[in-house]
């Protein structure tokens, strides 16, 4: 990343504070780029370019230090070529890999985009889900349902839901909850869907993040029953090394 610090200037128009390893602390893009508009095509570049590296760490990449990382400017560089990258990809592995963590307690808060897991619970679980004051039909993003007023549940004990998911039935369970949005809209997003049945959800130069989309067969293929295709690969398992507790 030293490499990148001369190119600041360039994609930036700044010299950001850094903490450690090209991390800064993502309140510097709100005070160094608010209340005052870009006067040319290159200042507005490197305003967008801030904006989404203030985006993308406050939700698909949050961390408890509200911190943003540098390195996202790689993938800015070119501007137009952005929304070619599969971001929402790359957000899912890095919720589950804190999910990862936090499960096998080697962290205690959740970061990434822990509402898309909110939202999911919320989809197949409507137990779970707050209900609306006033109906709203399904569409997408399906978090529109609940954008508006709404009848919060009681605040639950840990204890609570882990009960509820060693007892719940399938019929309470909703196993296809996008059937409920028009399939002109589906249609719309039908790149999404081929890449939910992936096995590999992200693969770069230090990572591989597996999903076993196969192993959530009425979800993602409509199958009545669950079934087991394959086994899972052998790198898979070598991803963590669980310790001997």
């Amino acid at each position: 990343m030293g490499e990148w610090v001369a190119a600041w200037d360039t994609l930036l128009g700044a010299h950001p504070p850094i903490l450690q390893a090209s991390i800064v602390r993502y309140t510097w893009f709100e005070e160094h780029y608010s209340g005052e508009d870009p006067d040319t095509d290159e200042e507005a570049e490197q305003y967008a370019r801030a904006f989404l590296l203030f985006l993308f760490d406050t939700t698909l990449f949050s961390n408890r230090w509200n911190t943003v990382g540098l390195y996202f400017l790689g993938a800015l560089v070119v501007l137009q070529q952005v929304h070619f990258y599969d971001w929402g990809a790359a957000g899912l592995t890095t919720l589950y890999g804190y999910m990862s963590s936090t499960s096998r307690m080697c962290e205690s808060l959740i970061g990434g985009y822990w509402r898309a897991w909110e939202l999911w619970v919320y989809a197949y679980f409507p137990t779970l889900a707050p209900e609306p004051v006033e109906e709203t039909l399904a569409t997408i993003p399906f978090s529109d349902v609940y954008d508006g007023q709404l009848c919060r549940r009681t605040r639950e004990s840990f204890m609570f839901f882990r009960q509820f998911f060693d007892t719940v039935m399938a019929h309470e369970i909703t196993w296809q909850p996008w059937d409920a949005i028009p399939s002109r809209l589906q249609d719309q997003y039908h790149i999404a869907r081929t890449m939910s049945q992936f096995h590999i959800l992200f693969e770069g130069p230090i990572c591989h993040a597996w999903f076993l989309s196969k192993r959530f067969v009425r979800q993602t293929m409509g199958a009545p029953a669950p079934f087991v295709l394959m086994a899972p690969p052998p790198s898979m398992k070598e991803t963590h090394k669980l310790s001997a507790d």
